[in-house]
């Protein structure tokens, strides 16, 4: 009795420890505050010195010094204090008392304006508050013009009679609405069906959501020119998302709530019968939806809580930067930018503000600010530093102080942190203020401006991750994910701020790479580095410099930082020249691009004012100066007109030496800094001493060039012959150096973590969205088309986002989902779209081998890149391997659950978990078996930090051996012998709520079956491993449009416009509607598998489609006979079979067309890579020249002979073949004619049995999983950080290691492909995921061809070396080519 007494009061004090905590988890009430005496009029335009005198007398009694007293340089502005921030005037204060006085307290009290939540602010710190988020919205706008007189709510009141219309300009310009975000976030990934984006971000006075109009006439109209720039009528304010169209496949198989509590947990929509949340049979939830979202604790789709919870999106204008971390320094508004913060110690991204630090400290001389130091009021607002909970925030200054201190003594505490560089505007902006916004997201442009992109957790990991293995609690990770939304932060080093803070430091130590003196959100941001293909370092004149070169970071004598002009280090930094130059981002985007030019834009290319050739000009003419890009006025804005704040012209023509013009720029930050700029017409001019020849002929080639086999170029190629014309390319596609690239996110998600949103001060939810990087790419080289308002340009390409998610659901169960999101229109939302990614070099820049056919031969697998085609190395294979076997298939668990990403016995798994690694390696010996790990209690009695985790292996029993199988989404699509074809259910098998993981129907086959049968299914394709909604394309297709008046809007023919039309978005081809499968007996079956994509389950009816000539398989002949292995490009099907390699066209997938037959000894498997098909057969590996798909050429000399070769992979310039007892044979095929054995790998002859080879990558780590027959599944880890040093290249050697193996229940035969990371489009220009700019799309095969086929259909190649001896001479475009012969 005594020990349960015991046990009551336990619980009865754990309870009380809750309701304890509830109370003070609530939200702060607000304080009544009376503003009559510190509301101020709005500031005049004119006044006289006396009463701006007086608007000041009270104030100066305490601020008697500051950096400006009217905010503005120049004395012809008179403003006084309250006519900006309010305040009460006539109130004196006492400098000489302490600043806790109650006399001196009692004055300040009178004299500001106080907040109505003085807690959240931190009151009476002015040092603006940490992660505010939607404070703004919530507080009084009278407080808010007084910490802020430039924030959109107010600054009417304060800047409005001078400045009104910048003040319009900017409430509606990009940098405050956000609008591409916003717009894309819910396009891409299926939530709005409006690709002319229609959300945005404002605001009005008391914080209310707005909607945003274009001051036309009428308002809310634009001209149709400014249509077709891009300008929007109308923006809306951002909806609260509490219902959606579901943006995800939806289960209905998952447990039901099962929360018996008395007060249901918040999880989203309610039901249909009005609750929030009610008791649902286990496995039936009442919902459709389910009670979670494809397969997590949630009601909502995972793009909305990425819009709304996490800090990916952190605030723009509207709102304050979250001023904890370096780079994420600044206020609201205007202040936004014009008044700088310490963000980053680097002078090469800061110049003169760079002697200030990167903490948000003041230099002002403004004594009430001056002397305050770090944590000393206890909240330790500058990162938890601080005093502790006895001191408070701020020092306050005592008697005997010195009453107007500047600086402390450098041993001395911190300054405050969250405090401007000083009281000023400021037109000198760095571009260490821009990257407190445009970091979003962590691969975007600023970033690679720098020359950084996201850490991807491996390089250099030693120094990253504890050597003891963390297990923070749920407290402790929550704190950290509040500051950082990586999920992975909690474990790392740098969750501690002193840590992360610091990690510049470091770089002296590394090996792998260099990190950023920024990390805003809490991030860490890697260089990158001047590589070759295969990943050695490069110097500047393309010298390999060795791992262990002590100079390669730093040259002797040079300092942790370097000046403008300078690259540390033998090897090259690959930020910007610009950027390394000096060039902040003010330089070139000017006050217009900051402010916006009044009208509404939704995507960021339209509004953008300036252009390459203003300030550079073309090969044919000097530059104007004249602005036009998109968001240009008609006739451009006049940049020889700029003057800098000192007065002397920012653009200034001059003559050089030899009597040419000198185009001089000065910078806006640094008076003593200047360029001179560089010219393309003195570039490409042989009389000049600034001639390039590289660059004369790229500028210059002559569209005739690959026809005549001349390559002809020069000054006398007209200008409509050019083949990269200024209008028909953008100048960076060549110019760029490197491209950022996101394979895509995993987003771990809690469903019981109170969270309130980011963007709305009022609203929370239980939902807790975090987010891991993965597959952050620097070697993708990928081109496209632009969007409309670009001219549909060929352009750079990147790859942005797609999603995986895992959960901790209400029940505290843990969900893993890999289905990515669907876009609007259907396609994947695998996104790509057009980018600039600021990364423009001198001599770094693009070749021609970078985009057309090699002479050497060597570029097979960058064109396959560089078309969007895909390279299978970047593929993300996930959670499970799946395994198909003689006996069914099987789920083989490979990775960490809430890090998909970090496989089992990796180096990543070696660092990053550092004790499960041991489990594995040591207790299990690196077998993936079926376990369970963690502990019932830890050190607090608790299972929170070392919980239980089930390892199990999921098996499925199928009534004959699986050929093939494809995961796409939540479904496994299954060839299975005998038993036919077969769809299966494998929505999260770890925690299912059913007794079957796997399952083939939810209830009954009467309501669901995916069944089809055929005599002897050997293989199955389909069209993209992603998942795809062909049916959304259609409906979009078929919807018509209507005119803001309801009339129907036509197209120029007559018939009705359509959304598809409206979005310009193409139509899916129809193979992507089918499962293409192989039988021995039948030949060739199609089943029409939309419906397992639609999120209704009742409609799955499987059957085998109907082909033209009336039956249900087609095999003409036989040909198909014997039909084992297919491989699907595009609308080509490439099948072997005993006939050898049957090439079937499935254009019209119901009429299908054989185009060739091409004899094999037994040829068994086919993988294709742009120009060359890869066949295995009974004598090794034979290759074909598919450069006309539909005609392979055999090409004996690149043969292979190999005993069993059975299926074989290539992952960019290596292939790898499953050959039985050969093991694992990986070839060179960097020149697919002249293909090398580069290694057998048969792990001392345990590797014997090999029948099918994948290969994946995490952000620096490759893998290879082999299904090895009877021996089960091997996982090799091809580089790492420790074996390769070059693990950064394109395409690094492999050095293949045995981290982990399973033994299968029954011998493994095929493997699942990945999720193709890099691939937008097929081979014959099937688009397959969504392009993210009004326009943009993917080449189609015809404008594929043009970059390697002459018209004839020949191919064409090049060398990166040019040939003066093409060039044609003349001094421009207007001369006759006719008269100038080569070599003039």
């Amino acid at each position: 009795m005594r020990s349960l007494s015991r046990l009551l009061l336990a619980i009865a004090v754990m309870l009380l420890a809750g309701a304890v905590g509830l109370r003070a988890a609530e939200k702060e009430t607000p304080v009544k505050r009376d503003y009559s005496l510190v509301t101020a009029a709005p500031a005049p335009r004119v006044q006289t010195e006396a009463q701006m005198a007086a608007k000041s007398a009270g104030c100066v009694s305490c601020h008697v010094r500051t950096d400006q007293s009217t905010m503005h340089e120049t004395p012809a502005v008179r403003l006084g204090c309250i006519d900006c921030h309010g305040g009460n005037a006539e109130v004196f204060g006492d400098s000489d008392l302490p600043h806790d006085d109650p006399a001196y307290t009692a004055a300040r009290d009178a004299a500001h304006v106080l907040p109505k939540y003085p807690e959240s602010w931190h009151w009476p710190s002015s040092a603006n508050p940490k992660r505010s988020y939607g404070l703004l919205n919530k507080e009084d706008p009278v407080f808010v013009r007084f910490v802020n007189p430039s924030d959109y709510r107010v600054v009417r009141e304060a800047c409005g009679a001078c400045h009104i219309e910048t003040i319009e300009a900017s409430e509606r310009s990009i940098m405050a609405t956000g609008a591409m975000l916003w717009g894309g976030a819910s396009y891409n990934n299926g939530i709005l069906p409006f690709k002319r984006y229609i959300l945005g971000e404002a605001y009005t006075r008391e914080g209310e959501p707005a909607k945003i109009e274009s001051p036309g006439a009428p308002v809310a109209s634009v001209t149709d020119n400014q249509e077709a720039r891009g300008a929007l009528a109308a923006l809306y304010p951002l909806p609260t998302w509490h219902v959606i169209p579901p943006g995800d496949v939806f289960r209905v198989f998952e447990r039901g709530g099962r929360n018996v509590a008395s007060q249901f947990p918040e999880v989203g929509i309610p039901n249909p019968t009005g609750l929030i949340q009610r008791l649902e049979e286990p496995g039936r939830p009442d919902l459709k939806q389910s009670n979670r979202g494809a397969g997590t604790g949630l009601r909502v789709a995972i793009p909305v809580l990425n819009i709304h919870k996490t800090r990916l999106n952190d605030p723009f204008m509207w709102f304050m930067g979250t001023n904890d971390q370096p780079g994420d320094y600044r206020h609201s508004g205007c202040a936004s930018c014009h008044v700088v913060y310490a963000n980053d110690r680097e002078p090469r991204h800061s110049l003169t503000y760079a002697q200030y630090g990167r903490d948000g400290q003041s230099a002002t001389v403004d004594p009430t600010i001056a002397a305050l130091y770090e944590g000393a009021r206890g909240d330790a607002h500058g990162g938890d530093h601080g005093a502790g909970d006895e001191a408070g925030h701020g020092a306050v200054k005592q008697p005997g102080d010195d009453d107007h201190a500047v600086d402390r003594p450098a041993e001395g505490p911190d300054k405050e942190r969250g405090h401007p560089i000083r009281h000023t505007f400021t037109r000198s902006i760095p571009t260490a203020q821009c990257m407190n916004c445009h970091m979003h997201q962590p691969n975007i442009f600023l970033n690679s401006y720098l020359g950084y992109t996201m850490w991807d957790y491996e390089s250099d990991a030693p120094h990253m991750w504890p050597k003891e293995q963390k297990y923070p609690t749920a407290e402790e990770v929550h704190a950290v994910l509040d500051r950082n939304p990586e999920a992975a932060a909690p474990k790392g080093k740098w969750a501690d701020l002193d840590f992360l803070r610091n990690v510049y430091d470091l770089n002296p130590e590394l090996k792998d790479t260099q990190f950023a003196d920024y990390h805003g959100h809490g991030w860490n941001f890697r260089a990158i580095l001047k590589r070759d293909r295969e990943g050695n370092l490069l110097d500047k004149d393309d010298n390999i410099v060795p791992p262990d070169d002590p100079e390669k970071w730093r040259r002797e004598g040079e300092g942790k930082f370097v000046e403008p002009g300078t690259n540390p280090g033998k090897t090259v930094h690959m930020m910007d020249i610009h950027a390394e130059k000096g060039l902040q981002c003010a330089d070139c985007h000017f006050a217009q691009d900051s402010h916006g030019n009044g009208l509404i834009y939704a995507e960021v290319a339209n509004a953008v004012e300036i252009g390459c050739k203003d300030c550079h000009g073309t090969p044919d003419a000097y530059p104007t100066l004249l602005t036009s890009g998109p968001a240009a006025p008609p006739k451009g804005n006049d940049l020889s007109l700029l003057r800098n704040p000192d007065g002397k012209r920012r653009f200034e023509w001059t003559y050089g030496d030899d009597g040419r013009r000198v185009l001089v720029q000065r910078s806006i930050v640094d008076p003593a800094l200047e360029w001179k700029v560089s010219l393309v017409r003195d570039s490409v001019d042989p009389v000049s001493h600034e001639f390039n020849a590289k660059a004369a002929r790229a500028k210059l080639m002559s569209k005739q060039g690959a026809e005549t086999g001349l390559f002809e170029f020069g000054t006398g190629i007209a200008l409509e012959d050019r083949a990269h014309g200024t209008e028909e390319m953008a100048c960076f596609t060549c110019h760029l150096s490197w491209t950022t690239s996101c394979g895509g996110c995993h987003l771990p998600i809690e469903a019981n973590w109170k969270t309130k949103s980011h963007h709305y001060g009022t609203e929370e939810t239980r939902n807790f969205a975090t987010y891991n990087p993965q597959v952050a790419r620097d070697q993708m080289f990928q081109l496209g088309r632009h969007q409309t308002t670009k001219g549909n340009q060929v352009a750079p390409i990147r790859s942005t986002s797609a999603l995986v998610l895992s959960s901790t659901n209400i029940n505290r169960e843990r969900i893993y989902v890999q289905q990515p999101p669907v876009a609007a229109s259907g396609y994947s939302s695998q996104a790509f779209a057009p980018h600039f990614p600021h990364t423009v070099r001198l001599t770094e820049t693009k070749t021609c081998t970078d985009c057309h056919l090699s002479a050497a031969d060597d570029n097979n697998a960058i064109m396959s890149q560089l078309l969007l085609l895909g390279t299978n190395f970047v593929n993300f294979v996930g959670l499970n391997a799946w395994v198909g076997l003689d006996t069914g298939f099987e789920a083989v668990r490979v990775t960490e659950w809430d890090e998909p990403q970090t496989v089992l016995g990796s180096y990543l798994h070696k660092y990053a978990y550092p004790d499960y690694w041991r489990m594995h390696v040591e207790d299990n010996d690196r077998e993936l078996k079926d376990w369970i790990r963690g502990q019932t209690f830890d050190g607090d009695a608790s299972g929170e930090t070392k919980p239980f985790e089930q390892f199990a292996n999921v098996h499925e029993g199928t009534r004959d051996g699986v050929g093939c199988l494809q995961l796409r989404g939540e479904y496994m699509f299954v060839a299975e012998g005998k038993g036919g074809f077969r769809v299966y259910d494998v929505a999260s098998i770890a925690n299912k709520g059913v007794s079957e993981r796997i399952l083939t129907a939810p209830f009954s086959a009467m309501g669901h079956d995916t069944h089809v049968k055929t005599k002897n299914a050997t293989c199955m394709a389909l069209a993209t491993t992603q998942p795809v909604r062909p049916d959304r394309n259609r409906a979009m297709a078929a919807t018509p449009v209507n005119d803001a008046a309801g009339n129907p809007v036509l197209n120029a023919d007559g018939t009705p416009m359509t959304l598809l039309q409206v979005n310009e978005e193409q139509p899916m081809r129809p193979i992507y509607d089918y499962a293409v499968v192989t039988d021995a007996v039948e030949g060739l079956v199609l089943v029409d598998i939309v419906t397992m994509a639609d999120g209704e389950f009742r409609n799955n009816q499987l059957e085998r489609t109907r082909f033209a000539d009336g039956g249900t398989a087609w095999n003409p002949d036989g040909v198909l006979a014997g039909a084992r292995h297919v491989t699907l490009a595009g609308d080509i099907a490439f099948i072997t079979a005993d006939a050898g390699l049957v090439v079937v066209d499935l254009a019209t997938p119901t009429d299908p067309q054989l185009m060739a037959v091409r004899a094999l000894s037994d040829a068994r498997a086919s993988t294709i890579q742009f120009r060359y098909l890869w066949v295995t057969d009974a004598e090794g590996v034979k290759l074909f020249d598919v450069t006309d798909m539909r005609n392979p050429v055999a090409m004996p000399q690149a043969s292979v002979p190999l005993a069993d070769a059975q299926r074989v992979y290539v992952a960019r310039t290596y292939a790898y073949v499953a050959a039985k007892q050969d093991g694992l044979v990986i070839l060179d095929v960097t020149r697919p004619l002249s293909p090398r054995i580069y290694q057998k790998v048969t792990l001392g002859g345990t590797l014997n049995d090999a029948e099918d080879v994948i290969v994946g990558s995490t952000n620096a780590t490759l893998f290879a999983y082999v299904a090895d027959g009877r021996n089960g599944l091997k996982v090799l880890q091809l580089t790492t950080p420790d074996s390769q040093p070059n693990f950064y290249g394109f395409s690094p050697a492999p050095k293949p290691e045995l981290i982990a193996w399973a033994r299968t229940k029954g011998a493994a035969r095929a493997l699942s492909k990945g999720i193709d990371r890099d691939r937008g489009v097929d081979e014959t220009g099937g688009q397959m995921a969504v392009f993210g700019r009004l326009g943009s799309r993917p080449f189609n095969r015809e404008e594929m061809e043009k970059l390697f086929l002459t018209r004839a259909g020949v191919p064409w190649k090049v060398s990166d070396e040019p040939d003066m001896g093409a060039w044609v001479g003349g001094r421009g475009p207007w001369l006759d080519p006719d008269r100038a012969a080569l070599g003039d």
